[in-house]
């Protein structure tokens, strides 16, 4: 059995707060707790309805391969904001002082 992975699901459905606040604890990392968690809850959706096509119990394969797409884009984004955020942090550690 594939285990699922954390993930980043509806960060496009799910808008980030609109007000800013400096004392906000712990924003940034709330948003993105959020965003794996629906990438996950995504992964899983698509995972549980395959298996269910393949048992026979899903009868609409539209649907499942829908599902499985959202989840492989889900997943697709999550890699390139990491690959992002980790290319700038090398940049910003690159810095010379």
């Amino acid at each position: 059995m594939i285990q699922a992975i954390g993930g980043i699901g509806n960060v496009a459905m799910n808008p980030a707060p609109t007000t800013t606040s400096t004392s906000g604890g712990g924003g940034f990392s709330s948003l993105l707790g959020h965003a794996l968690q629906s990438v996950n809850q995504s992964v899983t959706q698509a995972e549980q309805q395959g298996i269910g096509l393949a048992s026979g119990s899903a009868t609409n394969i539209a649907t499942v391969m829908t599902s499985a797409t959202k989840a492989d884009l889900s997943v697709e984004l999550a890699v390139q904001v990491r690959n992002r955020v980790i290319s700038a942090y090398n940049q910003i550690m690159n810095m010379q002082i």
